[in-house]
C-alpha cells in the first residue's frame, strides 16, 4: 500500500500522487479498489464557471464607470487584475500536481496584483483594506496547516513560510510610508506574522531552522 507522508495517510490503489495535498507517494501499489474505467475531466466545467464570473465581473466595471465612480485608469486596472487572476487559476487548474503548494503562490499572485492596483488607482481601501486582509488570510491559513502537521509542514514549505511573514509586514510598511490612513488591520497582519514566527521557534525550531539554511544556500 501506498502512503502519504506529508499527509500521514495510506493510500489504496495504484496512484501516484496523495489525493489531498498532491505529494508524491511512496511504497508499493495495490490493486485499485475501484474497476478500471476512463476517467472523465472535469476541469473545463470548473474552467468555464471561472470564465463566467470572471466575464462578470469585468461587466461590473461598466457601471461603475458610468456612474463616475471609477476612472478609465482604474477601470483598466480592475480589468487586467481579473484577467491576470484567471490567467493563474485556469493554469492550476491545468499544471498543478500539488494544490498546497500552489495556492501559496497564489497568495503572492493575488498580493502582486493587489499593490499593482493600487499603484495604478492609489485607492485607500486597498492599501488598508485588501492588502492586509490577503496577509491576515495567508498567515492564519498556513498557522492552522503548522497546528494540523506541525514540523512536516514546515519541510515542505519552510520557505512560503518565511516569505509570508515578511509580506506580514509590508501592510504596516504602507501605514509608515502615509499610504494606509485606516492602520489598523496592518498592525493585526504584522502581530500574525510575529506571532507565526514564535510558533515556528518555539514548537519546530530545529526543523525550521535546518529548512530556513537550504533556503537561503540557494541563494
Amino acid at each position: 500500500m501506498r502512503r502519504c507522508d506529508f499527509c500521514r495517510i495510506d493510500v489504496e490503489g495504484s496512484l501516484d500522487r496523495c489525493p489531498l495535498c498532491g505529494s508524491e507517494l511512496t511504497g508499493t501499489p495495490t490493486p485499485d479498489p475501484f474497476p478500471n474505467v476512463a476517467q472523465v475531466r472535469q476541469n473545463f466545467r470548473i474552467e468555464g464557471l471561472l470564465g463566467t464570473v470572471t466575464l462578470v465581473l469585468c461587466l461590473l466595471v461598466v457601471p461603475l464607470l458610468i456612474a463616475g465612480l471609477v476612472t478609465w485608469l482604474e477601470a483598466v486596472a480592475i480589468v487586467g487584475v481579473l484577467l491576470v487572476n484567471y490567467l493563474f487559476l485556469r493554469n492550476i487548474l491545468t499544471h498543478a500536481t500539488n494544490t498546497l503548494r500552489m495556492a501559496e503562490r497564489y497568495f503572492f499572485v493575488l498580493l502582486a496584483m493587489a499593490l499593482l492596483a493600487y499603484l495604478a488607482t492609489q485607492l485607500p481601501v486597498i492599501s488598508s483594506f485588501i492588502v492586509p486582509l490577503l496577509c491576515i488570510v495567508a498567515l492564519v491559513a498556513n498557522g492552522v496547516l503548522l497546528i494540523v502537521y506541525g514540523g512536516a509542514f514546515v519541510e515542505g514549505y519552510a520557505k512560503y513560510l518565511i516569505m509570508d511573514m515578511i509580506l506580514g509586514a509590508v501592510p504596516l510598511l504602507l501605514v509608515v510610508v502615509g499610504q494606509s490612513p485606516w492602520p489598523w488591520l496592518a498592525w493585526i497582519s504584522a502581530a500574525l506574522a510575529l506571532l507565526l514566527l514564535l510558533a515556528l521557534l518555539l514548537g519546530t525550531r530545529r526543523q525550521f531552522t535546518s529548512e530556513s539554511r537550504k533556503f537561503f544556500d540557494r541563494g
